[in-house]
């Protein structure tokens, strides 16, 4: 993918170029939750969004189009960058409009004004900003479409899938409430909208939280709590799995004890890295760096993603 490619990949998306970047994974295997992960590893500091992801099937390549709504971080504004299990991948900045880098700006006008107005008018703009509503389109990344028919359609995801995406985007939009609820409820149809409007009719004052609520009570495993809490906890390292795959499905087993309300979001690294050393082959070598850690019961996802 070149440069203006990646533009008007962008364009699609509303997006400013100045923000965005397309990194050029040379595989077609990775899931969407695995970049997620190795993206926040590299830059910890920045939240960012994957807003599309296309594989190129003529030469096997992933092409994901990242977002960061406080510019790109600096590791990622060189030619390549290492992701895990050292995989380099490319990066490509997308190209700027013709003429807008030529283009130079006319003298500013506040050059002949005194240092006390320009104070002035910065105290203003700060007042006017504070009660002024954010840019409700920045960063905003469209839910795909979620009906809840069985079998999934095709090009559709699964309930889990969905709302994991759906959660996320939710800790993530900075708007009102109301406009929460309408992002959620312009992705759902067929029966996954009927649901939301049922609990519409019979709850006046219900919040997007409560829409994913219902949905994950209509759509989402019928285990109950304590049933997935056992789950996860016989759930084991397979032999010649490594730490990371076992990782992952422990923690797709964790997100619904969440979504069941089986745990605390406070909880979740302790009860993690619990499973993990009582869960792993004795022998694999992350679980043997574990264990000889003296602080391993305390280790964060974040540090625990390092040491895997």
């Amino acid at each position: 993918m070149d440069p203006d490619t990646a533009a008007e990949w962008c364009g699609e998306h509303s997006s400013q170029l100045a923000c965005c970047i397309v990194m050029d994974i040379p595989a077609d295997t990775w899931a969407e939750d695995q970049i997620r992960q190795a993206v926040a590893t590299l830059a910890p500091d920045h939240r960012g969004l994957i807003l599309d992801i296309k594989k190129n099937p003529d030469t096997s390549h992933t092409h994901v189009l990242l977002e960061w709504r406080k510019g790109i971080p600096a590791c990622f504004r060189g030619a390549s960058v290492e992701l895990e299990d050292e995989v380099e991948v490319q990066l490509i900045q997308p190209s700027a409009p013709r003429g807008e880098s030529e283009s130079v700006p006319a003298p500013s006008p506040l050059a002949m004004i005194g240092p006390e107005f320009i104070v002035a008018i910065g105290d203003l703009l700060a007042k006017c900003q504070k009660t002024s509503p954010p840019h409700t389109n920045f960063g905003y990344r469209r839910l795909r479409n979620f009906t809840g028919n069985v079998p999934t359609p095709a090009g559709e995801e699964t309930f889990e899938e969905w709302v994991e995406q759906a959660m996320q985007a939710l800790d993530e939009w900075d708007v009102p409430e109301a406009q929460k609820k309408q992002r959620i409820t312009e992705s759902l149809k067929g029966p996954a909208s009927e649901a939301v409007r049922n609990l519409k009719l019979s709850r006046k004052d219900c919040t997007a939280l409560d829409y994913l609520n219902v949905l994950e009570e209509v759509f989402g495993r019928t285990e109950k709590a304590a049933e997935l809490v056992y789950q996860y906890e016989h759930t084991y390292q397979k032999r010649g799995e490594r730490m990371i795959d076992y990782m992952r499905r422990l923690d797709k087993i964790l997100h619904q004890i969440l979504l069941k309300k089986g745990a605390k979001p406070a909880d979740i690294d302790k009860i993690r890295i619990k499973q993990i050393l009582r869960g792993s082959q004795p022998l694999d070598p992350v679980m043997m760096q574990l264990r000889s850690r003296a602080v391993n019961q305390e280790l964060k996802y974040l540090e625990l993603i390092r040491v895997v």
